[in-house]
Parts: structure tokens; sequence; C-alpha cells
């Protein structure tokens, strides 16, 4: 009885199947990879890579109102000038913004371990509520104000007589009507 023999792959038909191997085992790792991140896209809203797309997709949530500072001076000749406290504090432009939040929304108090200096100023007031909004500016506007003149020279008519923070607010709802005066804090040097 003959027995069938089947023939040697020849070199060609090889590589064909190796080829073949080959292009599954990738598009089998690509869809592996990417279904995951194309789905993260389309369906899931705040979870990276997509929560830094969707910051710029529109202006964030415009029901929300935000307060802001302008942090200016007076100049020994009369003139008021803007100052950006970045310029003094060498600090991140958000991280300079969000302690003056905490100093005006007077949060130094609100610690479990007080300062002691903080700890007398309540007593003497009769606790946190009865603080006025930002009781430690004054400090904060004083320090700015002479970093500020330490950069100017002595006899500069640019160095500053007075420093003040002017708190405004943005109601929310429509980009425009940003100039909503609040409070202002002043310090004279």
């Amino acid at each position: 009885m003959p027995t069938s023999v089947e023939p040697a792959p020849t070199e060609n038909a090889r590589n064909h199947y190796s080829e073949r191997r080959f292009v599954i085992r990738y598009a089998v790792l690509t869809c592996a990879i990417f279904l995951p991140l194309l789905g993260a896209f389309v369906w899931l809203r705040n979870l990276y890579p997509v929560a830094a797309w969707t910051v710029m997709m529109a202006g964030g949530n415009l029901q929300r109102g935000r307060a802001y500072y302008i942090l200016r001076g007076e100049t020994m000749s009369g003139e008021t000038v803007d100052i950006q406290a970045i310029e003094l504090t060498n600090a991140m432009y958000s991280r300079t913004w969000t302690m003056v939040n905490a100093t005006v929304a007077n949060e130094s108090f609100k610690l479990r371990s007080l300062h002691p200096s903080n700890a007398a100023m309540l007593a003497s007031v009769g606790g946190v509520e009865n603080l006025p909004a930002g009781a430690r500016l004054p400090e904060l506007l004083q320090t700015w104000g002479q970093l500020y003149n330490n950069q100017q020279p002595a006899s500069s008519p640019r160095r500053l007589k007075a420093i003040r923070i002017d708190m405004y607010r943005w109601e929310g709802g429509q980009y425009g009507d940003y100039d909503k005066f609040i409070e202002s804090w002043r310090k004279d040097l």
C-alpha cells in the first residue's frame, strides 16, 4: 500500500506562513492597545487622557463663578502700577493665587495646630466666625511691597508707597462681565 507523503513546504510557503503570523500577531497587539484608548475617548469623560483632552473643548463649568485678584501698587510719583505677584515670589502662577484665596478665607485659622500668633488673634476676637475676611492679608501685602521695593533703586520714583489687592468676581454663565469689584485691601509701606 503506497503511503502518501506530503511534499515538503517550499521556502516561499514557509515565508508566507511566517509573514501571515507576524501580521496577525501585530494586528492583535494593535487592537489590544488602541481599542481601550479609543473607548476611553468615546465613553469616559474624566479619566486620563480624556480629562486633559476635555480641557481644550470648553470653558469649564460656566455656571460656577470665580473670584480673582489683581495686585496693584501706588508709586512715590502717584502712579498706579499692576504688579505680577509671580515675579515677586518666584512661585508657580496658580500657587500664588491659591495662597491669596486661602488667606482671604482665613484658612490658616482653621488648622488643627495653630501658629501662636493666629491662636492669640482668634482668642482676641472670639473665634474664626468673628474674623474679618483676609485677616492676615496686611502681612502678605507688606511682604510683597517690600519685595517689590527691594527690586527698585533707592531713588526710583517707581518705589511703592502703598500696595493693594483688589478682589473681583466673575458670576459665570457667560464669557464676559469679568469686572465686578468686590473688595480691596490696602497696606501703606
